[in-house]
C-alpha cells in the first residue's frame, strides 16, 4: 500500500527538504572531527619531518582545505532557525499580561537566523528569564506610563542577527531602565561592592548575575528569588557566550547575548605554557606581541600582579601557573609572548612561552574530575596527539581580577 503524500514528495523535483535525525548529524560531526585529526597526524608525522616533499605539501594543503569545508558543511547541517524559540515567547507574553496587568507588545526580528540545534535547545529558559525581568522590572504599569507620557502599551523587542561566527540575540524594552541606586545598595548589602566603593556602570551591572541577587522588594511568581539572571549567566558560560547590558534611564534596557553559531569546531590559537598546551578562541584575540621591557610594570610585590602599557591601554597580564596555583619560576614578560584578549572585564594579557599554531580544533567537554578545571571550556585533541585545554577567557579574566584584588 502506497502513501500518496510520500510518493508525491519523492517524485517532486522541486522538493529539496530531507528530514534527518539530529543524532545522525552528531555522529557525522564526530567522524568529521576524527577525519580532521587523522589528516593533521599525517601531515605532521615525524616520519616525514625535515624531508623536502613539495608535491606532498601541495596535496596536503588541498586536503586540509577540503576537510575544513567538510567541517563547515557538517556544522551547517545542524543549524536551525531561531524563530521556533522566539515564537514560543508570544504565549509567555500573553501570560505575563494577565499576571501583571500590563499591556505588552512583543516584536520579533530575525526569526530566520540560523544557529546550532544544541544551542537552541538550551536558549529557551534563559531567554524566558530575561523576558520576565524586562516585563516585571523594566516595563511600567499602564497608569505610570500614561503619567510620564509614554504609550500605555509597553514594548519588548526580541532580535537575532548573525555577526561573523557569532549569533547576537538582543532583548530590548522601553521601560524605566536599570535602577543604579537600588542595585548598588543591594550589592553593598551582599558584600559584592565595598561600602565606600562607587564603581562605574560597566563594573556594576554584572553583579545582577550573581547567585541570589535580586532588587525585588518581595518574592512573586515572576521575581524576587534571585535565580533568573544567574541561570542566564550559567547557561551563557556553558555556551561560550557573552552578555552585554546597555540601559537608558527612563527609556529602557538592552540585554545582548553573543553566542557562537556552533559548539563543536573552534578556530583557535595553540600555545605552550611550561609543559602544557592550551587553545584560545581566535574570536577573542585582540593582538599578539612580544613586549618591550619598557612596557613592563610590577604593581604588587605581594601578589606578583603585572601589567603592560600598550598604546595608552593598561593591560593586566595573567600567568597561568599562578592562576592554577602551581609553583613555578617564570621569565620576565619581556622574554615571553603576550596574547591580548578582549573580555567583558576589559583587555587581558596572557603570557605564553611559545605560539605553536593556528587551527580549527574539535572541542570536547571535560568530564568527571576534569570538570573542576577552572576557566576551561573543554579540551581539544591535536594532530600531534597532544591534548590542549581550551581556555574560557571570560572566566580567566574574572578569576584573575578577583585574585589580583
Amino acid at each position: 500500500m502506497t502513501n500518496p503524500a510520500v510518493d508525491s514528495a519523492l517524485t517532486d523535483k522541486n522538493s529539496t527538504l530531507l528530514r534527518i535525525d539530529a543524532a545522525k548529524i552528531g555522529v557525522l560531526m564526530d567522524l568529521v572531527g576524527e577525519l580532521s585529526l587523522s589528516v593533521s597526524e599525517t601531515v605532521r608525522s615525524p616520519d616525514i619531518a625535515g624531508m623536502s616533499l613539495p608535491e606532498f605539501e601541495k596535496s596536503a594543503h588541498r586536503l586540509q582545505l577540503v576537510v575544513r569545508e567538510i567541517q563547515d558543511a557538517a556544522s551547517s547541517l545542524r543549524l536551525v532557525e531561531i524563530g521556533e524559540v522566539f515564537r514560543r515567547m508570544r504565549r509567555t507574553v500573553r501570560e505575563l499580561e494577565r499576571e501583571t496587568g500590563k499591556a505588552i507588545e512583543l516584536e520579533l526580528i530575525g526569526e530566520e537566523t540560523e544557529i546550532d540545534k544544541l544551542i537552541v535547545d538550551r536558549l529557551y529558559e534563559p531567554l524566558l528569564h530575561v523576558l520576565r525581568n524586562s516585563v516585571d522590572h523594566g516595563l511600567e504599569t499602564r497608569e505610570e506610563r500614561t503619567r510620564i507620557g509614554k504609550p500605555e502599551t509597553g514594548r519588548v523587542v526580541l532580535k537575532a542577527a548573525q555577526s561573523g561566527s557569532e549569533i547576537q540575540i538582543t532583548v530590548s524594552d522601553d521601560g524605566r531602565g536599570l535602577n543604579r541606586e537600588k542595585i548598588l545598595r543591594k550589592a553593598r548589602e551582599k558584600g559584592l561592592v565595598g561600602a565606600q566603593e562607587n564603581p562605574d556602570d560597566e563594573s556594576l551591572w554584572p553583579v545582577i548575575f550573581h547567585p541570589g541577587f535580586s532588587t525585588a522588594e518581595a518574592v512573586s511568581n515572576l521575581s524576587g528569588r534571585g535565580v533568573g539572571m544567574d541561570v542566564l549567566n550559567s547557561t551563557m558560560q556553558a555556551l561560550r557566550g557573552r552578555i552585554t547590558l546597555e540601559t537608558r534611564e527612563g527609556h529602557g534596557t538592552d540585554v545582548m547575548l553573543s553566542i557562537p553559531m556552533t559548539l563543536v569546531f573552534l578556530d583557535s590559537m595553540i600555545v605552550r605554557v611550561g609543559q602544557r598546551i592550551y587553545a584560545a578562541p581566535i574570536d577573542v584575540v585582540n593582538e599578539v606581541l612580544r613586549p618591550d621591557s619598557r612596557q613592563e610594570y610590577q604593581i604588587s610585590a605581594q601578589s606578583g600582579a603585572e601589567i603592560l602599557k600598550i598604546r595608552n591601554n593598561i593591560v593586566p597580564v595573567c600567568r597561568l601557573q599562578q592562576f592554577y596555583n602551581e609553583p613555578c619560576e617564570h621569565p620576565p614578560i619581556s622574554q615571553q609572548i603576550v596574547i591580548v584578549f578582549n573580555t567583558r572585564q576589559g583587555l587581558l594579557g596572557l603570557a605564553v612561552d611559545e605560539l605553536l599554531d593556528q587551527q580549527q580544533v574539535v572541542m570536547k567537554p571535560l568530564q568527571g574530575r576534569l570538570e573542576s578545571i577552572r576557566a576551561a571550556l573543554g579540551y581539544a585533541l591535536l594532530g600531534t596527539g597532544e591534548v590542549a585545554i581550551v581556555l574560557d577567557c571570560e572566566t580567566l579574566a574574572l578569576g584573575y581580577r578577583h585574585a589580583a584584588t
